[in-house]
């Protein structure tokens, strides 16, 4: 049989689909002019009857370009060496050519899927449900589509996540920078009864001011580089705070966004000090939304970010610790930049990401195995000189 180059490609040419599978990004971006991406032909190149179609060799494939590309050659994960390795067809595994390794290994070893009981065509669907969930996707919502157990559901999308950390660009913002944060999580028990002095329903959401130190409490920041008029976001970085203070802002601000850079935040205190490094406008949120009714100050794009991540919270996950509210913040922030990609390149860059690296947080997570602090950012981490 064939071998390397040639062997991927005789399986790539004699598995092909006779309808596209989104190989390739797509060029139209909208259903007609001045409509949502999501109606356009775009937004589904690829979907689950696709997947459906696809045989073993084609998911296979798939992993295989997202890993190695296609050029015949593959990475042994043991000793590194680059080579057009001896494929064994009855395991699905290659054997490397090097006389001193001579190890077994799959398109998974050495990534987040090592050891994995999932067929690759689960693992496919699956990043594709979690892709077209726009506004997120709950662990049991994903098992019962799989057909799995809710821990396998679990461990997978936050596989996904750790992947979205690891991938995400930390090269600063420039430009025009729409910075805020956002109260989530340590709200107190909303009452059993209206209380007669405040004529509080029961149903009624209980403001942040009244426990002000709960221990869940935390802020997330969002700072997003705007695009182009018309554009939206086109690059944004999340973190997670103790605080809005300037204690935690500053550093953060510094550490993100490039100095120079025009900066829109509302006028808390904790941004007071940003003008003396940024060309720092503010809103009074107090009155309006926006100082003049098109291209005036405002942090939209920051609270467009917030629409999203409460959405998910209300509608899929219902609640987020402080543990793991880094991990669900840094998804709704691939979301929110990945939102006029197809589903193809979606799943793409999903799909490469998580096959870079193996699993430091989730591999033996029903084991106990698993992180034993949350992520929040660290002022005293600021890099000397930025």
């Amino acid at each position: 049989m064939p071998s390397g180059r040639g062997r991927l490609a005789a399986m790539a040419n004699a598995t092909q689909l006779s309808n596209d599978v989104g190989d390739e990004p797509p060029q139209g971006k909208s259903a007609r002019s001045g409509g949502h991406f999501l109606l356009s032909r775009a937004a589904r190149d690829f979907s689950l009857a696709h997947v459906e179609k696809m045989n073993r060799a084609q998911v296979h494939s798939w992993f295989v370009n997202a890993r190695w590309g296609d050029d015949g050659t593959q990475v042994c994960p043991e000793c590194g060496n680059i080579d057009q390795h001896y494929w064994i067809k009855t395991r699905w595994q290659w054997r490397c050519k090097d006389v001193a390794c001579g190890r077994f290994f799959s398109v998974t070893s050495g990534t987040k899927f090592a050891d994995r009981k999932l067929p690759l065509k689960s693992i496919l669907r699956g990043m594709l449900i979690f892709c077209a969930n726009v506004k997120g996707i709950s662990a049991c919502s994903l098992a019962r589509q799989l057909g799995v157990a809710y821990q396998t559901g679990f461990v997978l999308l936050h596989k996904l996540r750790e992947s979205i950390i690891e991938a995400t660009s930390t090269l600063p913002l420039e430009g025009v920078v729409h910075i805020d944060g956002a109260h989530v999580s340590g709200r107190i028990r909303k009452p059993r009864v209206k209380t007669p002095s405040t004529k509080r329903q029961a149903r009624d959401r209980v403001p942040f001011e009244e426990d002000v130190l709960h221990k869940n409490r935390r802020i997330i920041m969002t700072m997003r580089q705007a695009g182009e008029d018309g554009e939206g976001a086109v690059r944004t970085i999340v973190a997670v705070v103790p605080r809005e203070s300037a204690e935690h802002v500053e550093p953060l601000i510094q550490r993100h966004v490039k100095k120079g850079s025009k900066v829109m935040t509302d006028e808390l205190a904790a941004y007071g000090r940003l003008s003396m490094l940024y060309d720092h406008q503010t809103v009074n949120h107090s009155k309006e939304f926006s100082t003049k009714p098109k291209g005036g100050v405002n942090n939209n794009l920051a609270e467009s970010y917030f629409a999203r991540f409460r959405r998910m919270v209300i509608g899929q996950t219902h609640r987020v610790t402080p543990k793991y509210m880094f991990d669900y913040t840094s998804e709704v922030a691939w979301r929110e930049d990945m939102r006029r990609c197809s589903p193809s390149l979606q799943v793409k860059t999903l799909l490469t990401a998580s096959l870079k690296k193996p699993s430091v947080w989730w591999r033996g997570y029903w084991q106990g195995q698993n992180r034993s602090t949350e992520i929040l950012f660290d002022p005293g981490q600021l890099d000397q000189g930025s």
